[in-house]
């Protein structure tokens, strides 16, 4: 079965510091999308998207520009006040270690991408997809940014927010299915990050680190591209 896998960009909402100094953040929305090419499918119509299976949600954070004048992350809140934002602060430019650097490599670009949501629905579950389009998005980021972080790292099917609905349930990401008991779900999703190319971060709970660099995923011949 030919097949491909691949982001269609949904929304980018751009975060200044009090509108000064262009775009140090990037909000970006993306919807991982399915197209199969099976004999039912015409492959002329250009209007076939496929079907979503899921959604990934990060931020480009610029520190490049936040150095040429002279701010760092916690004078951009989004980022300072992010859930868990001590593992984050610790590569901002002003703070990070000579220990932080022997841990996770040194990147070439200092630009760093935050990773927040990324889900599958339970019927794309278990063929590879999550695999297939996590490490075609490091490849995607190579030469934008240095590292790639998750700091806020929980399964979809447990996110909570209080009197509203799972984002990921709002996005139509199909929950029903995944493992339920919190401690087997969290110790599946760390593997996953692992499989990935991801490595724990220091001693954080459940952080995750990327050194896009050093990154070399070992990916089957789907075509996984950014739209």
């Amino acid at each position: 079965m030919q097949y491909e896998l691949y982001l269609k960009y949904d929304a980018t909402i751009s975060i200044g510091l009090h509108g000064h100094w262009g775009d140090l953040c990037q909000h970006n929305w993306a919807d991982i999308m399915y197209w199969e090419n099976n004999e039912n499918v015409d492959v002329n119509d250009d209007e076939d998207e496929g079907v979503k299976i899921g959604i990934l949600n990060w931020v480009n954070y610029n520190q490049a520009l936040a150095m040429a004048h002279g701010v760092n992350m916690t004078n951009i809140p989004f980022l300072s006040m992010q859930r868990h934002s001590i593992a984050l602060l610790d590569l901002d430019y002003t703070n990070i270690s000579q220990e932080t650097i022997d841990e996770i490599g040194t990147a070439s670009n200092p630009n760093i991408v935050l990773l927040l949501h990324f889900g599958i629905s339970a019927a794309y579950r278990k063929r590879g997809f999550g695999e297939e389009i996590m490490k075609g998005f490091i490849e995607e980021m190579k030469g934008k940014c240095g590292y790639i972080v998750i700091v806020h790292n929980e399964p979809a099917q447990l996110e909570k927010y209080k009197r509203h609905e799972s984002l990921y349930v709002k996005q139509g990401v199909e929950l029903d299915g995944f493992e339920k008991d919190p401690g087997k779900a969290q110790w599946k999703l760390n593997a996953f990050w692992q499989r990935c190319g991801f490595r724990r971060f220091k001693d954080y709970d459940n952080a995750f680190i990327c050194n896009v660099d050093q990154a070399v995923p070992e990916r089957r011949h789907v075509n996984v591209t950014t739209c």
